[in-house]
């Protein structure tokens, strides 16, 4: 942790206070402290900082380390959606969609989702199409749609095609039941290789060649009995056995799950790898050793290894350049290491709106 970061954030420096916040929140570089968390995260949203409202938000509607406050859950969310937060603005979005907290107002659904499609959230391009397909707060405009698909087509992942396509299927999400459109969203994930889409696409395809369709509780049951999704559940089974064994004291019990889920392909595994190595435990130190697993770990995508990987470079124990020092923060803060903004924060201006317009969501 920077020897300044509690005197920036004592000047009022709304990163340095997001930092703070964090660290406090998950019990990194000091010991966890809710309350803490919490005075600092309020200190950064007063500051005007975004990605505060928009975690105080998510604590206070989820009910997550405080007690669930739909009042703050709101006011919150509108100040993180006012000041641009991309996933704020879908979630406003959907508050308006379903009318519960606020009066449901098809106006307002498509003005905060077309704010979220501007930044690049494919979702939120879908969203737009969708609701100009409809005539949904907006005039229906089908070449207009098209448009907004095509979009979301190109920028989607596969992970979002099975969303969209499982809500035109069976009517969830707010959405239609589309047969037409279910199988052309899949399609879209089968394209890509997309084990479940392709399930779901063969599925669709015999439903409309008049064989009995499929319940939402069937196919569930089906996508969670994939290949895919049993390699997500052996690494979370190894990540829950290799913690439980540290705790208990059994380090080389530990570091055996632990390399078990990293050769599967779990950032976090190779994470903590490499800094078992770096701290020597069930392993013999090897600092090289720990800043090559490091650096594996940081292009798997773990939000912890970007951060210490910039941090290292920073300090000089790889040479490196500005630029990869400012990727790597950056990356962090994108995948939730929110301490990285504050310090990119040393080498662009604005980093919360650097880190937006240099990532989209899907």
């Amino acid at each position: 942790m920077s020897p300044n970061l509690r005197q920036d954030a004592a000047h009022g420096d709304p990163y340095a206070c997001l930092a703070l916040a964090y660290f406090y929140q998950t019990g990194k570089e000091m010991a966890q402290n809710i309350n803490m968390s919490l005075e600092w995260y309020e200190r950064a949203a007063k500051l005007g900082c975004a990605r505060a409202h928009w975690e105080l938000a998510q604590m206070y509607g989820s009910g997550e380390f405080v007690e669930q406050d739909n009042e703050h859950y709101m006011r919150h969310l509108y100040a993180a959606a006012g000041l641009g937060k991309p996933e704020a603005q879908m979630a406003l979005a959907r508050e308006y969609a379903l009318g519960e907290l606020v009066p449901k107002d098809d106006n307002v659904v498509f003005a905060w989702l077309s704010k979220a499609a501007s930044q690049g959230d494919s979702l939120a391009k879908f969203g737009v199409g969708y609701m100009y397909a409809n005539g949904l707060g907006v005039d229906k405009s089908i070449p207009d749609a098209e448009t907004w698909f095509a979009s979301a087509a190109i920028s989607g992942d596969a992970e979002m095609f099975l969303h969209v396509g499982l809500g035109y299927e069976f009517g969830i999400h707010i959405m239609k039941r589309d047969l037409v459109e279910a199988a052309r969203w899949y399609k879209y994930g089968v394209d890509m290789g997309h084990e479940k889409c392709l399930i779901c696409w063969r599925s669709v395809l015999e439903t409309l060649d008049g064989q009995k369709p499929e319940t939402l509780e069937s196919r569930t049951a089906r996508l969670l009995s994939t290949d895919s999704q049993s390699e997500i559940d052996e690494i979370e089974s190894a990540l829950t056995t290799a913690d439980t064994l540290f705790e208990s004291g059994d380090e080389s019990g530990a570091m055996d799950y632990y390399q078990l889920a990293a050769d599967l392909g779990s950032p976090d595994a190779m994470f903590t790898i490499a800094m078992m190595y770096h701290q020597g435990i069930a392993v013999r130190r090897d600092d090289g050793q720990s800043l090559r697993l490091l650096a594996r770990a940081a292009n798997a995508g773990s939000a912890d290894a970007q951060f210490y990987l910039a941090s290292a470079y920073e300090s000089g124990l790889i040479p490196a350049d500005d630029s990869q020092i400012v990727k790597l923060y950056s990356d962090a803060a994108f995948n939730g290491f929110l301490a990285a903004f504050y310090y990119l924060g040393k080498y662009v201006d604005h980093p919360e709106v650097y880190v937006r317009r240099t990532h989209t969501r899907r």
